[in-house]
C-alpha cells in the first residue's frame, strides 16, 4: 500500500522537519557628524545557515527595501534614504516559511550638553558628560576615548589611552579621575578626548537581550539616533587631534551591534 502526502505553500510549516526560523538582524540609523553633515543608513540581514529556500522580501512601512548583497545563506538589504526622527516603523520580512515582524520608533533628535568643545579636563577633575533626552529612546550607549601625554614619578614621558563603552539609562555619566588617570600619571601634559552618545530603541546592546523580531523569524533590530559628537582637551590642548573621528567610532559601534548575531 502506498501513501502520498503533499505540503502546502511556504509558510505552512506543519511538522516539516526542515523548518527553521531565519535570523533577522539590522538597524535604522541617523547620524550627525562633527561637521554637521547628516547621514542615514538602513541595513537588514536575513540569515539561514542551512541555506535560504527563497529570496526574502523586506518591507519597511509597506515599502520594499532593495537587496544590496547576498550569499547562499544571507541576503542583505538597505539604502541611505532619509529616516525621519520620532516616527514609527514597521518591519516585515517575508520568507519561505512565513513572515517575521518588528515594531520600531526612531528616537527623537537630541544633543550633548557637556562638556563643551573648548573644555580642558584636569588631573583631579571628574569627567561629566550630559545630553538632552531623546524622545522614545529606551537606552543610551556612551563611548568615551581620551588620549594624552604624561610624566610618571621618574620624570619619564609616556602616552596613555583611556576608553569607556557603557550602556546608560539616564541622560548623563560621571567618570571619576582615578578611572581616567591611573596612579602612575604624576604630571598631565596634553591630549584630547571624544564623547559619542547613541540613543537606541529596541534590544539594548547587552548580554541577555531578548529578540524583538516575532512571527516565523527571530532576531535583533534597532533604531538608533546619534547626535554630533563632542571633542575636548586633556591637560592642555594638543597640537593635533589624536582621538578617532566620528566615522571610525561609528564603525566600532556597528560592529558591536553586529556581534550579537553569529555570522553564517
Amino acid at each position: 500500500m502506498l501513501f502520498l502526502a503533499c505540503h502546502g505553500a511556504g509558510g505552512q510549516t506543519g511538522l516539516n522537519p526542515n523548518y527553521k526560523e531565519p535570523m533577522v538582524w539590522g538597524y535604522l540609523l541617523k547620524v550627525e557628524y562633527y561637521d554637521r553633515s547628516i547621514e542615514y543608513d538602513k541595513d537588514f540581514e536575513v540569515i539561514d545557515y542551512d541555506g535560504l529556500r527563497m529570496v526574502p522580501v523586506v518591507l519597511l512601512n509597506g515599502r520594499q527595501v532593495e537587496v544590496c548583497s547576498y550569499s547562499p545563506t544571507m541576503y542583505e538589504y538597505g539604502d541611505a534614504c532619509e529616516i525621519p526622527a520620532y516616527e514609527k516603523y514597521e518591519l516585515e520580512v517575508r520568507h519561505y516559511w512565513g513572515s517575521g515582524f518588528c515594531h520600531l520608533v526612531m528616537p527623537g533628535d537630541f544633543r550633548l550638553t557637556a562638556p563643551p568643545d573648548d573644555y580642558v579636563l584636569g588631573r583631579e577633575s571628574t569627567l561629566v558628560s550630559t545630553w538632552r533626552a531623546a524622545r522614545a529612546a529606551q537606552w543610551y550607549w556612551v563611548s568615551i576615548y581620551a588620549d594624552y601625554d604624561y610624566r610618571d614619578s621618574t620624570g619619564s614621558w609616556d602616552n596613555y589611552t583611556f576608553t569607556l563603552d557603557t550602556l546608560v539609562n539616564d541622560t548623563g555619566i560621571e567618570v571619576p579621575p582615578d578611572r581616567v588617570f591611573p596612579s602612575f600619571v604624576r604630571e598631565l601634559l596634553a591630549g584630547d578626548a571624544l564623547v559619542t552618545v547613541w540613543a537606541g530603541y529596541g534590544p539594548a546592546v547587552e548580554p541577555g537581550d531578548v529578540a524583538n523580531v516575532r512571527g516565523t523569524a527571530t532576531g535583533f533590530v534597532n533604531a538608533i539616533n546619534e547626535p554630533r559628537e563632542t571633542y575636548f582637551y586633556v591637560g592642555a590642548p594638543s597640537l593635533a587631534r589624536r582621538v578617532p573621528d566620528g566615522r571610525t567610532v561609528l564603525a566600532r559601534f556597528k560592529a558591536r551591534l553586529r556581534s550579537r548575531t553569529p555570522l553564517p
